[in-house]
Formats: C-alpha cells, sequence, structure tokens
C-alpha cells in the first residue's frame, strides 16, 4: 500500500531515495547525558526529575538519532532537548515547563512533516511511546497518539479489523489523522478523520480534553483536517473500525507517450466505479524513465475486480509497456506493503531504531485538487512540465489519487477538511539527489503551472513552506471558525509554526 508502489518493482537505489517513507522511534530510554541537564541556557533538571518517560539533551549519545525527522532536508535544525513522552503526565509537565521558559514547543509521532514543523529548535515532544492499540467492543479501537501505521494496522487485524487510512506504514496516526487520511479505502469508508469518534487532546492550559460530537465539539471539529500542532498534544483517538477483507490490487505501466490517453481514462473512470475500487497514478520523474504506473485497490475478490480493471485498460486505448497484473491479496500483506514480510520492529527508520529498515529521504512536496475533469491543455501542461524537469536532469515525481465516494459525501464544512467536492488530487514532488539539480520551488511551481484548472486547494499534510496563500489553500472557508477555535485553547499561540493557524483578533 505505499504510495510510491513502483520501488516494490523496481528502480534501484534513485527508487529508494524518492521513496518518501520513513519514521518510528524508538522507546528505550537513554542514559543520563553527562555535564548535567542544561541545553542552551535552560536547566532542564527540574522537567527531567518529573518525567516518567526522558529526556534527551545535545550532550546525550542518542541525541543525533532521536532529533531526527525522516527528512534529511530538516537535518540542521537542532532541538534543545527531545522529551520522550512516556505518559499524559508528561505532555503536561512539558507543556508547562517551556511556557516557563519561554521556549518553543512541538509535538511530533511519525517525523514525517513535509515541511519540518515537527521539530524545532527548542523541545520537541515525542509521543511514540504512547503507541498501544486497544479493541473496545463496540466498532471502535482506541490508538495511542504515537503509533505509527504499522503498528495500528498490526494491532487491528490481530482484531480482524481495519480503518480507512495512509499508505505509508512509518507515518504517525496523530499527523494524518488531525489532517484527514487519505489512502486506498477511502472512497469505500471516508477519511481517517471521519471515522473519528472521539480524541483525547492536552491543550496548553495542562487540560486533558476529550473531545467528540458531543464533548468540547468545537475542538473536535477542528482536529478533523485542521491540522497536527494546532491545537494541543493527542494522546489518543477511538477510530471507528471495519472488518477487514481481501484487496485485489491491479497495475500496470504505460508509456509516457501515452499519458494524455490514459489519464483521461483514469479520470473519468470514478464515474462509474464503485466505492470499493480505488485509483493512482505514478508518474516517476528522471531522466530516462520512459513509463509511469496505474495501480488499483478493490475490496473484493479478483473476480470481482476483472471485469472493472479490463474495461478500464480498455478504455485507454493504449497497450501496456508491461503485462498487467490483478492479484488477490490478504489485507494484512497490502496494508504494510513493504514491511508485510518483517516485523513491525523492522518497519522503521533506520536512524531511529537499531531493528529499523526504512532509509529516510531528502523531498519536497505541493499539492492540488481537482474538481472538473483536467482539460487536455492541463494535460499537457503536466507533460511539458516532467519533459522539462527530466531534460534537464532533475528527479520527482507525480502521484494522483482518484477521490469522491464516500469522502465526497461529507458537506465541506461538517469537519475541518474541505475538499469534499474533489474528483481528484496531486502530490508533486522534487528531490534532492547525488548528482542531480535539485530545485526545491519546483514542487510549489507546479501549483502555479496548473492553476488554471485546479481547485486552489491543498492537502494540509503535504505542508508546502512555499505557498503563500496556505490558509484558503489547506482550510478553504473553513478558516476563520480554526481561528476561533485556535483562540478558546491556545490565545497566546504557544503551539506555534510558520503555517500554524493564527488566533482570532
Amino acid at each position: 500500500m505505499d504510495r510510491r508502489h513502483f520501488l516494490r518493482a523496481g528502480g534501484g537505489g534513485l527508487a529508494a531515495l524518492l521513496a518518501g517513507c520513513g519514521g518510528g522511534s524508538s522507546t528505550a530510554s537513554p542514559p543520563s547525558p553527562p555535564g548535567g541537564l542544561v541545553s542552551g541556557g535552560i536547566d532542564f533538571g527540574p522537567l527531567a526529575s518529573r518525567l516518567q518517560g526522558s529526556l534527551v539533551l545535545p550532550s546525550n549519545a542518542a541525541y543525533d538519532s532521536v532529533r531526527l525527522l525522516a527528512n534529511t532536508l530538516y537535518d540542521g535544525i537542532k532541538p534543545a532537548a527531545v522529551v520522550r513522552c512516556g505518559s499524559v503526565a508528561d505532555i503536561q509537565a512539558a507543556l508547562a515547563f517551556v511556557q516557563q521558559k519561554g521556549l518553543a514547543v512541538t509535538a511530533r509521532c511519525g517525523g514525517h512533516s513535509w515541511a519540518g514543523y515537527s521539530t524545532t529548535t527548542g523541545v520537541v515532544l515525542n509521543v511514540t511511546a504512547l503507541n498501544s492499540v486497544t479493541a473496545n467492543g463496540d466498532g471502535t479501537a482506541t490508538i495511542g497518539a504515537g503509533a505509527r501505521l504499522a503498528e495500528v494496522y498490526s494491532g487491528l487485524i490481530a482484531l480482524g479489523v481495519c480503518i480507512p487510512s495512509g499508505s505509508c506504514p512509518t507515518v504517525g496516526i496523530s499527523g494524518i489523522t488531525m489532517g484527514g487520511g487519505i489512502g486506498v479505502l477511502d472512497r469505500k469508508f471516508g477519511l481517517t478523520c471521519d471515522n473519528l469518534v472521539s480524541a483525547d487532546i492536552v491543550t496548553v492550559d495542562g487540560q486533558l480534553r476529550t473531545c467528540s460530537e458531543t464533548s468540547e465539539p468545537d475542538l473536535f471539529w477542528a482536529i478533523r483536517g485542521g491540522g497536527g500542532g494546532n491545537f494541543g498534544i493527542a494522546t489518543a483517538f477511538t477510530i471507528r473500525t471495519h472488518p477487514t477483507q481481501d484487496i485485489t490490487v491491479a497495475q500496470t505501466t504505460f508509456l509516457t507517450r501515452d499519458f494524455a490517453a490514459v489519464f483521461n481514462a483514469w479520470q473519468a473512470w470514478p464515474r462509474s466505479l464503485p466505492d470499493d475500487i480505488w485509483a493512482q497514478i505514478y508518474v516517476g520523474i528522471w531522466q530516462g524513465n520512459g513509463m509511469f504506473t496505474v495501480t488499483a485497490y478493490c475490496l473484493g475478490s479478483a473476480a470481482y475486480m476483472t471485469p472493472w480493471w479490463n474495461a478500464f485498460l480498455a478504455s485507454t486505448g493504449a497497450t501496456p509497456a508491461s503485462s498487467p497484473t490483478l492479484v488477490q491479496q490478504s489485507y494484512h500483506d497490502v496494508a504494510l506493503g513493504s514491511c508485510a514480510a518483517g516485523s513491525v520492529a523492522q518497519c522503521s527508520l533506520q536512524a531511529y531504531s537499531s531493528t529499523g529498515t526504512i532509509q529516510r529521504y531528502a523531498e519536497v512536496l505541493s499539492s492540488d485538487y481537482f474538481s472538473q475533469p483536467l482539460a487536455d491543455a492541463g494535460i499537457q501542461a503536466l507533460i511539458d512540465a516532467a519533459t522539462a524537469l527530466a531534460q534537464a536532469n532533475g528527479v520527482g515525481s507525480y502521484i494522483f489519487d482518484h477521490m469522491g465516494g464516500a469522502l465526497g459525501r461529507v458537506a465541506s464544512d461538517a469537519t475541518a477538511f474541505p475538499h469534499r467536492d474533489a474528483l481528484f488530487s496531486v502530490e508533486y514532488a522534487s528531490a534532492d539527489v547525488t548528482g542531480h539539480p535539485y530545485d526545491p520551488g519546483w514542487a510549489n511551481g507546479m501549483r502555479a503551472a496548473m492553476s488554471a484548472w485546479s481547485t486552489g486547494g491543498a492537502y494540509v499534510n503535504y505542508l508546502d513552506p512555499l505557498l503563500a496563500n496556505w490558509q484558503s489553500a489547506y482550510y478553504g472557508a473553513n478558516y476563520a471558525r480554526l481561528q476561533q477555535v485556535k483562540k478558546a485553547v491556545d490565545p497566546n499561540r504557544v503551539l506555534s509554526m510558520p503555517q500554524g493557524i493564527v488566533p482570532a483578533s
């Protein structure tokens, strides 16, 4: 279920650098750092004495791995301290301490913030130790806010259930849920946030608030699409579950010369598709790559999927560059993807854990939504931009995802996630790969290139630090209400980041 599924089929070292998946964190407590508990002129001793978890300072041997994000582009940011939170009380103690000392603070779960906002030169609250997965006997499960998707999926599969969520197993449940939660089950079950029943959040005043439709309803509305790091530090989520079933995966590659024909067939396909089927186009952009991949996921048997897949292939009018495959797989194998054959402990970032096998990456993202079929001129603009990047020996990608279905049958203001009328989304990525020129503005520039056809919206879980109009792009008309919620729970912006919600005045 890895969004960059082509990596499992090949692509070598360059493909590995484009993987876009990393994360996880060891929860073992490091030894006390030598030379006391002072960092940046701040005495962290009073905080350390209150923690059930542990404090990691720059003088600690574990610091250089604990401080890292999945994305190597932010390796230059060095926190004054990382708190490995072992309990709700640890979060409360840390929030009180940073406010007393006037320190910046941010939360971290999976470490996949694309703009680097889950690190800071202040204090990082790492909640990965809060990773339990528990069935409640009522069709819901309570998931610790520090769990990575590999832990979530493995824990739920053991219970015979699943939730709709992302496809990178090292992503943390907190960020993806609070930003929306796009994945292969969304047309059937909605976004991750659409299945959220309640959440426990520690706000900056130290209160542990349980929010739901009936308790703290405004906060509950805001954390369903309002993005992580804005309203408090999550400690647990109660999420509606669904029975697991086999997933049929269909895949083929086409030559880039057939992109327009295949894309037109792909964007028209949802008009006839049942909600059980979701499909994606992956375009890897680098010199010498002359193919792209279409993958479709079906909640059902191979027999059920076959006529839908065959109809799509016929509608393209193009000859696949590789023999199309259609394989019925267990939910376990699809959900865990490249981690399916190993242990959850192995499905972690190499730099974070001695057992981890996942490499870090260096990429910048941006995104777009499209609520109308893309015109021929828009498709040509995509082709031209990809061709130009490849000819310049740059490295990047497009990932197009179907939307609609259940996620589209929710009102745009029912949750903070506003992009309900989109037919499909696209993720633009540019990668910093040794031996290739790197343009950190290329992904953002694609939004300008496609602005004549897109909605202007952007996905808050694909944070783009160059996005100037981020308020309207991420949140649309919902931003004003989000400001009111921010004013109620964090009026002084203790939780602050460059694209963080500003309290209403």
